[in-house]
């Protein structure tokens, strides 16, 4: 996996992004407006805040797109903190920008203390075989042993629930979204020596 740094790269991992997530209810929920605009808005503004934290990585065959990145990473950029303002202006509410800093430090709560935090995990779906998913998987458990350090993840999908089961993430919680009809399962992968 490369880490993302060069405009083609951001340009690719954004349509992987776009293509996977948006229509994701436990991403837009908090969009009072959900037009297209808001929707590539919101995702552009989650993968920023991976570039902020130097965790967003796209795959070598440039099919997959990852943002994986430390939980204890507090990095903030004036830029992306602006675009928030303008989708709670355009397209949100104060109302739902509050109930999104509450939801996100239920979130934090649940999560282990120190661990990197797989937020989207994407590839290519128009891809036959798609190798990416393969390489997001190796180098996700790569870079845990590296650093030391487990791997936590979430979905609200349920097709992704299993997904994550079969690939050797344990669940440890379970929580219903505080404004939405969805259940958000969270995911852990220990840190081992061993691949």
């Amino acid at each position: 996996m490369i880490l993302i740094e060069d405009k083609k790269d951001k340009k690719r991992a954004m349509e992987i992004f776009v293509s996977a997530f948006i229509d994701a209810p436990g991403i837009m929920w908090v969009l009072k407006r959900k037009s297209n605009a808001a929707r590539k808005i919101t995702i552009n503004i989650l993968f920023h805040e991976g570039l902020v934290k130097k965790g967003a990585y796209i795959t070598n065959d440039k099919n997959g797109a990852l943002l994986f990145y430390s939980t204890d990473d507090g990095r903030l950029s004036l830029i992306n903190t602006l675009r928030k303002f303008y989708l709670i202006l355009f397209y949100s509410s104060i109302v739902n920008a509050y109930r999104l800093i509450k939801y996100r430090k239920i979130i934090s709560a649940t999560r282990p203390k120190g661990a990197l935090v797989g937020f989207l995990v994407a590839t290519d779906q128009n891809v036959v075989g798609n190798e990416a998913a393969y390489e997001i998987k190796r180098e996700m458990f790569e870079m845990s042993k590296n650093l030391g350090k487990d791997i936590c993840l979430e979905t609200s999908i349920p097709r992704v629930r299993k997904l994550y089961q079969i690939s050797g993430y344990k669940e440890y919680a379970s929580i219903k979204h505080p404004y939405e009809d969805l259940t958000i399962w969270f995911f852990k992968k220990e840190f081992s020596n061993e691949l």
